[in-house]
């Protein structure tokens, strides 16, 4: 993500790989894509695994997933796509130029910018159906600095700290601004209050995927804080965190960071308790080993306490997928509706409370050129070599990949047209009268 203090927004450039031999020598596609810079990290871990000659492309980080992403994708609009580096003292922007062959976004398109690009007047009309896909499974956890002694479970992977424990009362009082010292937070573990220490709760200032799978579970489970002097606050599903408030302003406890980066900067600087949400790549090593962000924040992070199970679950994202795996997947007629495909576990019945998926949107069609392989045959082969073969690295950023029941109907539905319904990426009947992306 972004940092007030070093790169705001930075192009990540990488190589794709061939299935072929005999591409190694010829023309190949260079696609672009950019969006979340949630799985910015994430994503330039994998494709440094992959093998060579399929091609180039360039991912361009964007922390508004949702303004800039989508627009950049449904409009064709590259941009949208722009990063800012400080070098010197000087500062240097860039934009990106040529076709949007892909986007991910932590924030799903809504059924009425679907229903506009494939109507008359979008783009959908010459380029073919958009394809919206879970790309990985993702918990957001809630990072401490100088927080209480910790009653919960330990982290994974050689954790010895016992995390402090929140519930979802803990959560509406922390993030509506009800609660501003940990003396007013209940420890769900022994139903005490937490030793007296003032809260920070440092916030995403930019439009922000992880606020949107945030705010999803607190409209979820929160009531209006009542009773309070705190400003109230009816939580809605939202990118950005400071319109849940009158006039757009938090209270005085709340400060406001730019991009991840930022929002682990800020914690760490403070000389008092504070609280926020980040992604896993960006917290610590336990959570996601291999994440260069995680090994330099180093950050606390708490349990939540998961009502239906009534136990404390920490945010691995083994438990975020056991929240992810009772969504149902799309079959029959409703496989061709890309609003299906995006899993909602808002308030899950098992695993971490708060966990969600960040998505990748691609077209159906793509212009036919002179490369070999075309470009559609590079969305498929980046697409399965996600799916198939990078298990390992997207775990060690903190993520999983989604559920083995989604990556088979995605296989069967769109990287082929095992199911029959002409849905996959590049399929000739659909795409051959169309002039495509």
């Amino acid at each position: 993500m972004t940092s007030s203090k070093r790169k705001i927004c930075q192009a990540v450039a990488f190589a794709l790989s061939a299935l072929a031999a005999s591409a190694a020598m010829a023309q190949t596609p260079s696609l672009l894509g950019g969006g979340s810079s949630l799985v910015a990290p994430e994503i330039q871990s994998e494709i440094s695994a992959f093998p060579p000659a399929d091609g180039t492309a360039t991912y361009w980080p964007v922390g508004a997933a949702r303004m800039q992403t989508q627009a950049a994708f449904l409009n064709n609009n590259p941009t949208q796509f722009t990063s800012i580096t400080i070098t010197g003292g000087t500062i240097v922007t860039a934009t990106a130029s040529g076709t949007v062959d892909f986007a991910n976004s932590d924030a799903p398109l809504s059924a009425s910018q679907i229903s506009a690009y494939t109507s008359s007047g979008g783009l959908g009309v010459t380029d073919g159906p958009l394809i919206q896909l879970p790309y990985i499974v993702t918990p957001i956890t809630v990072p401490l600095v100088h927080a209480p002694t910790g009653t919960g479970p330990t982290l994974p992977n050689g954790g010895t700290t016992a995390t402090v424990a929140l519930n979802d009362a803990d959560l509406c009082g922390i993030f509506s601004g009800a609660f501003t010292n940990w003396n007013q937070v209940t420890n769900p573990d022994n139903g005490s209050l937490y030793p007296a220490g003032a809260i920070t709760v440092v916030y995403q200032a930019n439009n922000d995927g992880t606020t949107d799978l945030l705010t999803a579970h607190l409209q979820a489970v929160c009531p209006v804080p009542s009773g309070t002097t705190a400003v109230p606050v009816t939580f809605t599903v939202t990118q950005n965190f400071a319109s849940l408030f009158p006039s757009s302003t938090p209270p005085s406890n709340f400060v406001a960071a730019t991009g991840s980066s930022g929002v682990a900067a800020s914690l760490l600087a403070l000389s008092g308790a504070g609280v926020g949400y980040l992604g896993p790549d960006y917290t610590n090593t336990f959570l996601a080993p291999s994440s260069s962000p995680a090994k330099t924040n180093n950050l606390s992070v708490a349990s939540l306490y998961n009502t239906t199970t009534k136990a404390d679950v920490v945010p691995s994202y083994q438990n975020a997928t056991l929240a992810i795996g009772a969504v149902t997947v799309p079959s029959g007629s409703n496989e061709s509706n890309p609003s299906l495909w995006v899993p909602n576990a808002s308030n899950p019945t098992t695993g971490y409370p708060i966990s969600g998926t960040s998505q990748i949107i691609t077209s159906q069609c793509y212009a036919t050129h002179s490369d070999t392989p075309t470009v559609a045959a590079s969305v498929i082969d980046f697409l399965t070599l996600h799916y198939e073969s990078n298990v390992s690295i997207i775990n060690g950023n903190g993520f999983d990949v989604v559920p083995s029941v989604y990556i088979t109907a995605i296989k069967e539905t769109f990287l082929s047209n095992l199911s029959g319904l002409k849905l996959n990426i590049g399929n000739k009947s659909v795409c051959g009268p169309l002039a495509g992306r």
